[in-house]
Order: structure tokens, then sequence, then C-alpha cells
């Protein structure tokens, strides 16, 4: 219990340090007067570079057949990156910045591999699901610690916060429990059966689009859609947080009886209609508590796809490819979060903000029709905890 309990925490510091800062760089990247397609691509950067840094980070891993390294070097990259963008806050070196913090978000893979492991194989959905709650915890609590940051101190208090964090988490990262994995040396056998596994491919593409949408919006344009409409310091700090408050209900319920019961196709078609509603209908909101109340709408959606597609990828794989397997999945959902923020951004400078997010809806209403699909071809489970065909 105490293994689990030390890296929980770790990962809600791990988030906490990278978040801290997410809803407030959209904002102030368009107040220096860069344009949002530019915007989209700085703020891009993080995926970009989480993107190519994940399976081979995955498959070093494998090599080793641990993953405490992992984990103590995505906490120190955190803190590196914030403090490079507290030092030299210039839309260059923040765009550096942001692209190390994705190196460190690349780690998440070591918390994803030793805490699953820190369960029985059957109980792989709840641990997720147990997970992705902690983490929404973490990013629940730099939201609202970042509106009152904001309103105190602007976005340089903000990158200082997030460094001091990171630095405290890397201290804690120390203390984690490793778990031994058998050392796969990954031949291209081994790599193609981890590349073509049908489940894993099919969970990739559907957080594709589920990170698409939250990292053009919620975590992209969506901000500087509140305070056009008034919203500033912790204010916005507590529309950002209601997202992640609903998010943090939603992976939570995933774990328990309830959740598994509905089942992981109709969990997941809800999901993505949550976020149809959310990006349809926030460009025409103007009041601000009911723009907080379709931000929780939108969050009711986001963690629970999460811990369903990342449980789902490497169901099937061995012990020793899942390293490799939840590497490949963390790269390719990452492809998701690089497009989100350069889609959305070129929208709104070609088009317009309405017209940005109506493009987000029909990925949303896309992510539903895949998700049946997905289910029917049983590589979904209709419900968690049912054992689904074992198709490659």
């Amino acid at each position: 219990m105490a293994k689990r309990f030390t890296l929980a925490f770790c990962a809600a510091v791990f988030w906490f340090s990278l978040y801290l800062y997410i809803p407030y760089l959209t904002p102030h990247l368009l107040s220096m007067g860069i344009s949002a397609s530019l915007t989209g691509i700085i703020v891009a950067a993080h995926a970009l570079v989480q993107m190519v840094a994940r399976f081979p980070m995955g498959i070093a891993a494998s090599r080793r057949g641990t993953h405490k390294q992992t984990i103590v070097t995505g906490m120190a990259m955190s803190a590196l990156s914030a403090a490079i963008m507290y030092w030299f806050p210039s839309a260059a070196m923040l765009c550096v910045g942001n692209a190390l913090s994705g190196y460190a978000s690349a780690a998440y893979i070591g918390f994803t591999v030793v805490y699953g492991k820190y369960y029985p194989p059957a109980q792989s959905d709840r641990a997720m699901g147990l997970l992705s709650s902690i983490v929404e915890t973490g990013i629940l609590a730099a939201f609202v610690a970042g509106g009152f940051l904001d309103a105190a101190g602007g976005i340089r208090l903000i990158f200082l916060a997030a460094c001091i964090s990171g630095a405290a988490g890397f201290v804690l990262s120390l203390f984690v429990k490793d778990v031994k994995l058998p050392k796969t040396p990954e031949t291209l056998s081994a790599v193609r059966q981890v590349v073509t596994n049908r489940r894993l491919i099919l969970s990739s593409v559907l957080c594709i689009l589920l990170k698409l949408i939250v990292f053009g919006t919620a975590f992209g344009f969506t901000p500087k859609l509140a305070r056009d409409i008034g919203a500033q310091g912790v204010q916005l700090g507590l529309i950002n947080a209601a997202f992640i408050a609903a998010s943090v209900l939603s992976s939570f319920f995933v774990s328990t009886k309830a959740g598994r019961n509905i089942g992981d196709v109709r969990l997941s078609a809800i999901g993505f209609a949550c976020l149809c509603l959310y990006t349809a209908v926030i460009t025409v909101v103007r009041d601000l508590p009911v723009f907080t109340a379709v931000q929780f709408v939108g969050g009711l959606g986001y963690a629970s796809l999460t811990a369903i597609f990342m449980s789902n990828a490497t169901r099937t794989l061995p012990d020793g490819q899942k390293s490799a397997g939840q590497g490949l999945y963390q790269a390719l959902d990452s492809l998701g979060s690089t497009l989100g923020p350069v889609l959305i951004g070129l929208f709104v400078d070609l088009f317009s903000y309405t017209a940005a997010f109506c493009f987000a809806a029909g990925v949303a209403g896309a992510g539903i029709v895949l998700s049946l699909y997905t289910g029917a071809r049983g590589l979904l489970p209709g419900a968690a905890g049912k054992s689904a065909p074992r198709r490659q």
C-alpha cells in the first residue's frame, strides 16, 4: 500500500508541475501579439517532443527491465523546463521550455507501467482508473492554484511555482519502489508484433481523436474564450478547474463496479458525446456560470476515455512487450495533442473560433462512430472485466 501511495503522490505532483501554466500559456502568447497559428505551434511543441520520445523511451525501459530511472528523469525535466520559461520569457525560449516539458511528460510511461504492476492483471482497469483520477486531481490542484498565482503575480510566478513543485517531485521520485520486468531486447519481430496489434492501434486512434479535441480546446484556446467574456485570475482558474473536476469524477467512476457494468464501448461513446456537446456550444456562451457548467460537461468525457483507452491498448500484450506497447500508445496519442492546437489555431486564423470549435465537435462525432466500430470488432470490451476475443 505504501508503494502505491508514494507513486500516486509522485504522479500527482508530476502533473501538477506540468499543468500549472497550461491554461495561461495560450492567452499569454496571444497577448504578446503572436498569431493564433504560431501560438498553436508553440503550444504543440510540448506534444511533438512527447510523441517523438515516448516509443524509444518505452523500448529503452524494456531493455533495462526497470522504470524508476524514467520516472526520476521525468521529474527532473519538469523542473528544468519551468525554470527555462521563468528565466527566459521570450517567445522562442517559451517554445524551448514547453518542448522540454514534452520530454518530461513522455516519462509518464514509467508511472503507468509501474503502477499497473502494483496490481494483479485482472485489476488493470481499476489500476488505470485510479491512476487517472490521481493524475486529474493533481491537474485540478494545478488549475486552482494557477488562478491564485496568476492573480498574485502573473505567468512568471506560475512558472516559478512549477519549477519548485517539479524539484520537490524529483526528490519524492527517488523513494519510488521499482518493479522488475523481463529484460526484453526489442528484436524487429517483437517490435512488429507491438506495432501491428489491432487493439493497441485502434485504442491509439481513439485517443488521438480525444487529445486533438482536448488539447486544441480545453487546454488550448478555451481559456482565451473565457478571458474574452470577462474571466480573470482566480475566476479563470476555477473555470479551468471545472473541466478537470469532472474528469476526476469520471475517471474514478470507470474504476467502480457501476462503471464496469456499463462497459467500455458505451462509456467511450458517452464520453465523446459529452465532448461533442461541449465543443459545439462553448463559443456561443456569454455567461460565466453557464460557461463553467459547459466546461464541466466536457470534462466528464475526458479522463474516463483516457483510462479506458490506456488500459485497453496493452491488454493482450505479454509483460515483456507492455513497456514498448505503452510507449507506442502514448507516442501516438501525443499526435492528437500536437495536431489539436495547430489545427484549432489554423481554423481560428482562417475562419473563426466558432468554426474551429465546430471542427472539434465533428472530431468528437467521429470518435463516437469509431468507438462503436471498435466494440463491434471485439477490440473494445462491452464491459470492462469481461474477456474480449484475443485479436491481433
